[in-house]
């Protein structure tokens, strides 16, 4: 299972840097996915991950304060959103129809008031703040360096 977990953390990521070049393609969705499954694939993948320029670009803000900007808020939300209404509209039970409502209202009720906005100016500058700390990996000196 944990291969199958890599595999698609890899397949997500991949998916992720697309939607960092492609504006049609969401970026956060697959990155959210792709840390989902290095998580419980192995320690390595993941703390490879977190150190990747696409997760503390588009992720990292999200991940340690609970904060998006409107756009990333929107491209999170509009495939839950809208798969959810067209299946209220397409199914006849009408249980299935309010429980699929009321997952709409919830996502939106989140998204809304559990996650804070910030502007993409205060998300970019801690963007680059993340991409210019060094981490402990950096500062380790090669075999042979100091001889």
């Amino acid at each position: 299972m944990r291969i199958v977990n890599g595999a698609l953390g890899l397949l997500f990521f991949g998916l992720g840097a697309l939607g960092a070049v492609l504006p049609v393609l969401p970026t956060t969705p697959f990155l959210l996915l792709a840390s989902f499954f290095f998580l419980r694939s192995s320690k390595r993948l993941d703390d490879w991950f977190h150190g990747t320029r696409l997760y503390k670009r588009y992720l990292a803000n999200f991940m340690e304060n609970r904060q998006m900007t409107l756009r990333t808020k929107f491209l999170c939300m509009a495939p839950g959103v809208g798969i959810m209404s067209v299946l209220a509209v397409v199914l006849p039970q009408w249980w299935a129809k309010a429980l699929l409502v009321a997952l709409v209202i919830f996502e939106l009720w989140y998204f809304a008031f559990r996650i804070k906005t910030i502007s993409v100016d205060e998300a970019r500058r801690r963007g680059e703040a993340r991409l210019t700390e060094t981490t402990p990996a950096d500062e380790m000196v090669p075999a042979g360096a100091g001889e």
